[in-house]
């Protein structure tokens, strides 16, 4: 059984001979990792099961600060991670309906397909980040959009319903294609609730992402959601919305039992192995220990693919790391 396979009979609910896994790095962690080991690629090392189709541009106007394709600049710090903090505004209350979207960039994009095209292991998944709520906040800062939220829902409404026309195109470009999902960055929660709260979520965003998980859907491609925090809430409504696997499960959030329990039959669970507390503290042998207990709870049945709850950064020790892949190994089907 290759990595594609496993990974679709986890999202079918079927029980495999090892638990699917994945992992994604930063690149930090990567070049750590690249010199303690010697290798060239971290991902391919750690047998990670899912390839990462990517399409996000960068201009990097200074050592720190790069430029995205809808004009919004962000700033990387030095706390190991890749993305880094919105430092400007491209639209305001009243330019929403003057700001011109990007053009898709169809050079990137049909370099991203030829490589999702070549693989013949991986479960291949398209990755849209900054699907919605993230793409209004970004370029409208997340205070603004909030407050506008309750100030002026109608024109917030126009800035969705045009993201929502610019994913829309962005999707009809890459459906086609043949590979297997489409990943859908689009972060709601905190440690305890929605930051808008379920009522704004429904009012606001689920009606476009509804429309772009049904396109994915009616084209036969698993959808694939990421979404940090305390999203409980509403997880009934990204079931009802066509949600296949649920990303990034955080354990300090969660009851996982009474998760799978209770959503286990209608979700895949993708992560549930903390970055915040376990993997940088705690030692090789506990990591080990919780990571065949999370693969014992959410694997049963089928439904799980066992990954950290975030991108690996550089405070986490490569030890740990090797013990998550020891334990998944070690821990044969049912």
């Amino acid at each position: 059984m290759n990595y594609r396979e496993r990974v679709i009979k986890a999202i079918e609910h079927e029980e495999t001979d090892l638990t699917p896994w994945a992992f994604e790095v930063t690149n930090q962690f990567a070049e750590i990792y690249k010199s303690n080991k010697g290798c060239d690629n971290v991902l391919d090392e750690l047998q990670s099961h899912i390839m990462f189709g990517p399409y996000k541009k960068m201009d990097w106007l200074t050592e720190d600060i790069y430029q995205d394709a809808f004009g919004v600049q962000w700033k990387v710090g030095h706390d190991g991670g890749d993305i880094g903090v919105v430092i400007n505004k491209v639209v305001s209350i009243d330019t929403i309906e003057d700001y011109r979207f990007p053009d898709l960039d169809q050079g990137a994009l049909d370099k991203t397909l030829e490589l999702m095209r070549r693989d013949n292991e991986h479960f291949r998944m398209f990755r849209m980040t900054y699907a919605m709520y993230e793409r209004a906040w970004s370029m409208m800062g997340m205070e603004d959009l909030l407050l506008n939220m309750a100030l002026y829902p109608d024109r917030v409404k126009v800035l969705f319903e045009r993201i929502t026309d610019y994913q829309t195109k962005l999707l009809d470009y890459i459906l086609d294609e043949n590979f297997e999902g489409v990943y859908f960055g689009d972060d709601w929660g905190q440690q305890r609730g929605l930051i808008m709260g379920p009522a704004c979520f429904r009012e606001f965003i689920k009606p476009g992402l509804s429309v772009l998980f049904e396109k994915v859907k009616s084209k036969g491609k698993y959808v694939l959601l990421h979404c940090c925090g305390d999203i409980r809430d509403v997880i009934p409504d990204i079931i009802e919305m066509g949600c296949d696997v649920y990303n990034t499960v955080q354990p300090e959030i969660y009851d996982l039992k009474e998760l799978k329990e209770k959503y286990g039959k209608d979700l895949t669970f993708w992560g549930a192995i903390s970055t915040q507390g376990l993997l940088p503290h705690a030692s090789e042998e506990e990591v080990y220990k919780t990571s065949v207990e999370t693969i014992n709870i959410l694997g049963k049945g089928g439904g799980y693919i066992f990954s950290p709850t975030h991108a690996v950064t550089p405070d986490i020790p490569i030890e740990n790391i090797e013990a998550m892949l020891r334990a998944v190994q070690d821990t044969k089907n049912f």
